[in-house]
């Protein structure tokens, strides 16, 4: 049965539609009629689009459903997860995080990029979101480990710094620890009259139990959360609960206000109007709205969505409203700039370095190494100009006994491509060397007419494979500083990976030195102090806290005796 045939098959009920092709949903729709709708379509007077959804087509489903807010509710979530490509798409411009408690009966923070109905977010950014956790840690000591506390048997560090309050042993009820994560929760979702409260009541006990020094840590953690919140409220009115939402141009800014407290600036791509906005982010990934939305207009059927989503959509109206909203439409009128910017210097690249199509995907490889040994690749994504992180991807490359960047390109390419698909444009930071082994690479792996450029590290100048002439470009020239961002970027990822697993094994080789040091206290030592600077670092006292006084005593006499074995060998 064809298209054609399903569509006049079809129910006059409320339901959802998909188009298919091969399997893949193209366009996803809602109706009150689905034989009316699907038929519309078919008709010489649909618009383009619809002729270009039936052309690309070859099978249609439906889900009849009860009425139309079921279908629209429905339509939202499918077109969130497929992400057809002829529906209009709300698209983030940033990898936005949200905070989940995990852990069993005494959760921990974790910050994630994935929603879950119990994770609260999003957040501007993962910096932000660690100093909100950065001033509620302390105050609050909830563990910061992720260990299975049934296998613990006595408290660390971070309990004799007092920044957790140690339940793995019993010195925190479970109750108390409760408590705690519901104000974390609270904190983190925008009310800050509960931790304030809670740090008050608890100073007033100390004073009484004439506990002045406890009183006196509370009082400072106090002020440091007053001036925190000083330079994140931008002087709303504290009670304020709201969302700024700014919509045009192919864009979209929301501004998250949670009690006077600005929890989130987003960006979002959008081809489309509020209404689309609305249906994609508050019904289709089921974000929970401010009690009040602001937008810029007056927008058609303002009563109907704000039952849609049970809150109140309107135009700013106090001062303190407009003031938030001015945040929004400033935020847009930047990202506009900004992509208009990079649309241009893209189409820039193009044209300068004879490419087929504008770069929107551009990957950067690098290699990273001492002597050969502990090499490593790194992977950044460019889309659309801008760095994806989420994206990123570090490789450890194995059977090098002296330095090799060509065959380390080679290994790269040759497990990245054939489970990646292909970018736009490679950038490798290096001569024409490196490129004709990515080159070379590709081609062994069946992928050809790949666009792949290199950075010269000497004099940042444009490489291209075969006897193509290099490129030189003045240091100012919008092209090249995107190519420099890419190279520099991917340096920046494979050189940090690098020195990770060099300073991990370092750490190890030293501690599996020293006798006494199995797996669980190389494990413990590792997690608190991170490192072997941090070993060297700490007192006699934190190390004494974490693995005894003799142990103390052994991993500082050890020390010592490297110190001493360095400065004879010097």
């Amino acid at each position: 049965m064809d298209i054609w045939e399903k569509a006049r098959s079809m129910p006059k009920e409320p339901g959802v539609y998909i188009f298919k092709e091969n399997g893949t949903p193209i366009y996803i729709g809602k109706a009150k009629n689905l034989r009316n709708r699907i038929s519309s379509y078919f008709s010489k007077r649909a618009m383009e689009k619809a002729h270009k959804i039936v052309a690309n087509a070859d099978d249609i489903e439906y889900i009849v459903l009860s009425n139309e807010r079921e279908a629209l509710v429905m339509e939202a979530n499918l077109i969130y997860i497929h992400k057809p490509r002829f529906n209009t798409l709300l698209k983030e411009t940033h990898a936005y995080p949200y905070v989940a408690f995990k852990g069993g009966d005494f959760p921990y923070i974790e910050i994630t990029h994935e929603k879950t109905p119990s994770s609260i977010g999003p957040f501007t950014s993962v910096s932000f979101l660690r100093n909100l956790i950065k001033v509620i840690q302390p105050i609050l000591q909830l563990r910061t480990c992720t260990y299975d506390l049934s296998k613990v048997d006595h408290p660390c560090f971070e309990y004799h710094i007092k920044r957790c309050g140690a339940p793995c042993v019993g010195l925190m009820s479970k109750e108390e620890y409760e408590e705690r994560v519901k104000i974390a929760r609270s904190f983190l979702s925008g009310d800050t009259k509960t931790v304030k409260d809670w740090i008050k009541k608890r100073i007033e006990a100390y004073a009484k139990q004439k506990m002045f020094e406890s009183a006196e840590i509370m009082r400072r953690m106090y002020e440091r959360l007053n001036e925190f919140l000083a330079t994140q409220s931008v002087e709303f009115q504290k009670s304020i609960d709201v969302d700024a939402v700014d919509v045009r141009n192919g864009g979209a800014v929301l501004v998250k206000v949670r009690n006077g407290m600005m929890l989130a600036k987003l960006e979002f791509e959008l081809d489309g109007g509020y209404k689309d906005f609305i249906e994609r982010y508050y019904i289709g990934r089921g974000e929970s709205p401010a009690p009040l939305v602001l937008v810029k207009k007056n927008i058609r059927g303002l009563k109907t969505w704000s039952k849609r989503i049970s809150s109140t959509i309107r135009t700013p109206e106090s001062e303190s409203e407009k003031k938030i909203f001015a945040i929004a439409s400033k935020n847009l009128d930047e990202y506009l700039y900004g992509a208009i910017r990079i649309r241009k210097i893209l189409e820039e690249t193009k044209r300068r370095l004879g490419l087929k199509k504008v770069p929107q995907l551009i990957e950067g490889i690098d290699i990273s190494h001492t002597s050969g040994t502990f090499t490593v690749a790194s992977v950044v994504v460019f889309v659309k100009g801008r760095p994806k992180k989420e994206l990123y991807r570090r490789y450890r490359l194995s059977n090098f006994s002296k330095p090799d960047d060509f065959e380390a390109m080679r290994q790269v390419v040759k497990r990245r491509y054939p489970r990646h698909s292909v970018p736009d444009l490679i950038l490798i930071d290096g001569g024409k060397g490196q490129v004709n082994a990515v080159i070379n690479a590709l081609r062994s792996v069946g992928i050809n007419n790949v666009a792949v450029v290199g950075l010269a590290k000497e004099d940042e100048r444009l490489v291209f494979p075969g006897k193509q002439t290099d490129l030189h470009l003045s240091v100012d020239n919008n092209v090249l500083r995107l190519m420099i961002s890419v190279r520099d970027e991917s340096h920046r990822f494979a050189i940090s990976y690098h020195r990770l697993l060099r300073g991990k094994k370092m750490t190890e080789s030293f501690l599996d030195s020293i006798p006494g040091i199995g797996p669980k206290r190389k494990h413990v030592l590792m997690k608190t102090f991170k490192s072997l600077k941090g070993i060297k670092h700490a007192s006699h006292d934190e190390l004494k806290r974490v693995v005894g006084e003799k142990m103390a005593e052994k991993i500082e006499n050890s020390l010592s005796h490297e110190a001493l074995n360095l400065r004879d060998n010097s």
